[in-house]
Parts: C-alpha cells; structure tokens; sequence
C-alpha cells in the first residue's frame, strides 16, 4: 500500500500543474470558456451572446471559446451561460486553442457597392 504513495503524489502534481497557471488572472483579459461535450461552435457564440460577449475564437474542440473578459462579472455571465471553466488562456497555449484572435474581415472596407 505504502510503496504506491509517491506515485500517486506524482501523478497529483502533474495533473494539478495547469491548475496553477488557472489560478491567476490573465495579463491580456483574454479567457478560454469550456462548455459541455457536444455543443457545436454555434451553441458556444449563442450562450456568449446570451452572457453579452462576443466571441474571439473557436478552440482546436468545438466546445471551446475564446472571449475577451476584462472582470469576474463576465466570467460568472459566462459560467451562468453554460460554460463549465472558464480559465485564462494562455493555460492552454497550444493544446486546446489557438494563440491568434480572428481579427475582422477587410474585404468589406474594401468592397465598393454594386450599382
């Protein structure tokens, strides 16, 4: 029983380990919400909308939204959306999002009206 204790510790720590990066706040105000398996990239923007966010982007997983979160008010918002989690960002960098916000399509400042 007793020589099984420092495994179990290990394993612990390492899971615990993107806690900690959680347990701060985000330099950037830039936040990643986990919402239930299954839900789709419309469910998560629907659920944002209803919290009154808009969405930054879509994680590597559907489920995954990235939004930009400057307080704990819109945190909790998102949370009483639907959100499971809702951790900084850059706990994730390269693993369940991508670092590049999608910036505003250019091709309608750029568009001139048919007539």
């Amino acid at each position: 029983m007793f020589k099984h204790i420092p495994t179990i510790l290990l394993i612990a720590i390492i899971g615990a380990t993107p806690l900690l990066a959680a347990a701060e706040p985000a330099e950037d105000g830039r936040y990643a919400a986990i919402f239930p398996p299954g839900w789709q990239a419309r469910d998560v923007v629907l659920a944002a909308a209803e919290a009154g966010q808009s969405t930054l982007n879509i994680g590597r997983a559907a489920n995954i939204g990235v939004f930009h979160l400057p307080g704990p008010d819109e945190r909790q918002a998102l949370r009483d959306a639907g959100a499971w989690l809702v951790l900084p960002a850059s706990a994730f960098r390269g693993c369940l999002i991508d670092q590049n916000p999608t910036a505003p399509a250019r091709r309608f400042a750029t568009e001139s009206p048919s007539t």
